[in-house]
């Protein structure tokens, strides 16, 4: 049972990857798809394509799920804790590709920092962020050691970052809340926008304590010495 749900998780992170690769260049060079299809790229177009780069890669032996996942997969003796490795790796994984995607949106106002502008400086900034999320979430993936203890630094830095937001940039991050709302087709006031900016300290405060009690059940492999292959691995079977 574990074997297959750990390849259908390796197959949805590939996806998840591929997908955003799409989108990012759809965004940075929206004249190659008008040049191709005649027209803007569309929401069903990219799934399509997402999914034909998916089965070349599949085909071609070249997954990044199934290396991020192969400790998991070759671990033994089967059994052992591994779902919330699995669950905050792929949503560290997911996010800071998300992060990614939010960074290209057209007219995305939300502050980092003391950065509103849509600058350089803001853009590696984020980008910066967004590359350490991914590789957070790919260390517990990976069961790689110390992992437990960047993940629980990562998670501690999102409470000044989501405070110095609020504390120095409330009126662009209500404008970005309200600009998302927008780009979305939802109209909303400015007062649930003033109320929604107000509790984003309070759910960062309960989100990072609910993933450092799930960080708490985390694992990580076991120390080797030189020579000896770590326990689970594919070489320590041969």
């Amino acid at each position: 049972m574990r074997k297959y749900v750990l390849r259908f998780l390796s197959l949805c992170i590939d996806y998840v990857w591929i997908n955003a690769a799409v989108v990012l260049v759809d965004r940075l060079f929206p004249g190659v798809a008008e040049t191709v299809l005649g027209q803007p790229m569309s929401w069903a177009a990219r799934q399509v394509l997402s999914l034909i780069l998916l089965c070349v890669l599949r085909f071609a032996n070249a997954s990044l799920g199934e290396w991020l996942l192969a400790y998991a997969l070759a671990e033994q003796p089967a059994g052992q804790r591994q779902w919330a490795n699995l669950l905050l790796g792929t949503l560290g994984f997911i996010s800071g590709i998300w992060y990614l995607l939010r960074l290209t949106e057209p007219g995305d106002g939300t502050p980092f920092l003391l950065m509103v502008e849509h600058t350089p400086l803001k853009t590696a900034a984020v980008a910066l962020y967004s590359a350490l999320c991914s590789w957070c979430g790919v260390m517990l993936l990976r069961f790689q050691p110390k992992a437990k203890r960047y993940n629980a630094l990562l998670f501690a830095s999102a409470l000044p970052v989501t405070v110095i937001n609020v504390a120095f940039s409330r009126d662009a991050l209500i404008a970005s809340i309200i600009a998302r709302a927008a780009s979305q087709g939802r109209s909303l006031p400015v007062e649930k926008a003033e109320v929604y900016a107000r509790g984003s300290v309070y759910y960062a405060i309960v989100l990072i304590a609910v993933m450092l009690v799930i960080l708490y059940f985390c694992r990580e492999r076991p120390g080797v010495s030189a020579g000896k292959p770590l326990e689970g691995s594919p070489d320590s079977r041969a």
